[in-house]
């Protein structure tokens, strides 16, 4: 995988040696030469000097043949605006912005962006959205097999009862949003397309669940374009 990790801040540089430790193409990008610093001597991939958000410096990095966009900066409105220009003019399939206003998070739900809260263990959480069919993280524990995520219902999963969800031992679910409104569910209650489902998942509930749900930023995505056309 060709990954571009914008912001070489702590995060970033972490990022960056995890991934290239894992056999990855890297590169990261930073306006600040000094932050390169901050690469331990295991990062074997490339540093580009330049503005994240500038297309040449972007086009510098290898973002035409990108397989992932994450961007750490310490500025919101610039990890926003290069996963944008990641996604509209390049295509790149995976795209993460690490977010630290949390008053923007439905701003970031209704417009596609993937994204990773300040506040929760992040480069953890960056690594699990780049993997494929990954479910959004919100806690991971020291046993990977067990983790609490969120996620949308997808029209396969639309009716479910949360004693359906759960009946295999697998899935236990904490609370579902449905709009604004957030309950925590009883056994009889059911869940609709689109609902927010926050759970705690074993590894083995991946595979059944892909079947009943999607990603939220998908579901969110799915309903501006009902908004548009309705």
């Amino acid at each position: 995988m060709h990954a571009i990790i914008g912001g070489c801040g702590r995060v970033g540089a972490q990022l960056a040696e995890r991934l290239s430790g894992d056999g990855h193409d890297v590169v990261v990008v930073d306006a600040n030469a000094a932050a390169f610093d901050r690469l331990g001597t295991g990062f074997n991939g490339d540093t580009v000097l330049g503005d994240f958000t500038d297309r040449e410096t972007l086009v510098q990095a290898g973002i035409e043949r990108a397989e992932a966009v994450v961007a750490v900066t310490s500025f919101d409105n610039v990890n926003l605006m290069a996963v944008q220009i990641a996604q509209i003019l390049f295509s790149v399939p995976k795209t993460v912005a690490r977010l630290f206003n949390p008053a923007r998070e439905e701003s970031y739900r209704k417009m596609g962006v993937h994204y990773v809260s300040g506040t929760r263990l992040v480069a953890k959480a960056i690594l699990n959205e780049l993997q494929d069919e990954a479910f959004p993280l919100h806690v991971a524990f020291e046993d990977p097999n067990t983790r609490i995520v969120e996620m949308a219902v997808a029209r396969e999963g639309h009716g479910y009862s949360i004693m359906e969800l759960e009946q295999e031992g697998d899935v236990r679910v904490a609370a579902v949003r449905r709009g604004d409104r957030v309950r925590i569910p009883t056994l009889n209650d059911t869940v609709l397309r689109g609902d927010i489902v926050v759970a705690a998942i074993t590894g083995k509930a991946h595979r059944r669940l892909q079947s009943l749900m999607g990603n939220p930023v998908d579901a969110a995505a799915s309903a501006q374009r009902r908004d548009r056309r309705g």
